[in-house]
């Protein structure tokens, strides 16, 4: 099939502005099993994913609506919705799916509603839910984001009005609340223990909360002309990072914070456009970014350098993005009522120049073998030619590593 071909399959107009989307895996407790479905692309293998959106009041013509969809990892074909649940007047705004797959927390303009999607047979579709505790989500107003911890005991609300509440999962029991964390909180993350909340704004950089505490422990200014927009903890438990996207002179930047000393480590430009939308893979091997102008750039997260861009994924700004559940696939939608998944290209291999390296290293690696005995008289040479070896082995293997790690753009 022609790239084209897999651009339009991958990519669908829903019939109305999509905020928010979210993967979900309804009824499915083999999460590595699916996992490497992904990854194999396996024939059969699909993965649901659930869009949230809509016009306001129902008189604009527009519905207000959850839909679902399925993907093929294996065709990288998204469906038409297959199922379609209307949320009346009150258009959904923000989404978060527990990691369990089920389970949906839906942000209005008033309140938080919990839906959940359910699986028969081949069909899946989304059903109101009744939970104990459901009252703590009535009457908090317009929440910014909705977040699930990693290890779905915690749910996160940012309002619009600056106020920051968590709680238990499923109880609902409120564990720690905040009036007036910011002015208006933009977005929040927890760490992947689900012990701290990074929380961000426009008007105060990005504070740090320790829920065991219930206390703010570090707060990150914005530099001069900065502005913090989204922020994310990294996922894969080896690297302890906090990733914050930063608007400055219109440009879209990314900056990464230790989070054991809250000391920034690095910040690079990786767009001349604001960033719209941020994700991180489950292991923390990428970021994804989505600008006002519709691009889509997925980056590698040790190196805050862009592997995959595609210019032009959507019409206009991307309002929501999120990896599957094995990193392999990109979930973007757009207020242009498309919604697409971008696959996460294979590793391929590196520039001419990169080739051109380690045919020069083999070369000089041969001749300390084979003209050793000029090179080093005597005693010496053994140890002499081993060091050399070993010098230039390691550079081989480096400039393997990093032609390995390089991703074309798309």
């Amino acid at each position: 099939m022609s790239k084209g071909g897999r651009y339009l399959l991958c990519s669908k107009k829903y019939g109305l502005p999509l905020f928010a989307g979210a993967w979900a895996n309804p009824g499915d407790t083999n999460k590595e099993a699916q996992e490497q479905g992904e990854t194999l692309g396996k024939e059969g293998e699909q993965g649901i994913v659930v869009l949230a959106g809509g016009g306001g009041n129902q008189r604009s013509g527009v519905p207000n609506s959850l839909l679902l969809a399925k993907y093929d990892f294996a065709t990288t074909v998204l469906s038409d919705a297959v199922d379609t649940f209307s949320t009346g007047d009150d258009p959904p705004l923000r989404v978060a799916v527990h990691p369990g797959g089920e389970a949906i927390v839906c942000s209005f303009e008033k309140d938080c509603r919990v839906l959940e999607v359910c699986r028969e047979g081949e069909n899946v579709k989304v059903v109101s839910a009744e939970r104990d505790g459901e009252a703590s989500l009535q009457g908090v107003g317009e929440q910014n984001c909705v977040v699930f911890s990693a290890d779905g005991t915690r749910l996160g609300l940012g309002g619009d009005d600056g106020h920051l509440r968590v709680l238990e999962w499923p109880s609902l029991k409120l564990v720690f609340e905040q009036g007036g964390a910011h002015k208006s909180i933009k977005d929040l993350d927890f760490s992947l223990d689900a012990a701290l909340v990074a929380s961000t704004s426009d008007d105060s950089g990005c504070h740090i909360w320790d829920l065991a505490k219930s206390s703010k422990i570090a707060s990150l200014p914005a530099g001069r002309g900065e502005g913090f927009s989204f922020v994310r903890f990294s996922r894969d438990g080896s690297k302890p990072l906090l990733f914050i996207t930063v608007r400055k002179g219109g440009m879209g930047y990314v900056s990464t914070f230790d989070t054991t000393s809250w000391k920034k480590l690095k910040s690079c430009k990786l767009q001349d456009e604001s960033i719209s939308a941020f994700a991180v893979s489950r292991d923390s091997r990428f970021l994804a970014i989505g600008s006002t102008e519709g691009d889509i750039s997925i980056v590698d997260a040790s190196s805050l350098s862009v592997q995959q861009k595609l210019k032009g994924a959507h019409m206009i700004f991307v309002t929501s993005m999120e990896f599957s559940l094995s990193g392999r696939a990109l979930l973007s939608v757009s207020a242009d009522s498309s919604a697409r998944v971008t696959a996460v290209e294979a590793v391929r291999g590196g520039s001419w120049q990169g080739s051109l390296l380690l045919f020069v290293i083999f070369v000089l690696a041969m001749l300390v073998v084979i003209v050793g005995d000029g090179l080093f008289p005597n005693s010496q040479h053994d140890q002499g030619r081993k060091n050399l070896l070993s010098t230039l082995l390691a550079h081989l293997n480096l400039s393997s590593h990093s032609n390995l790690t390089d991703h074309g753009s798309a």
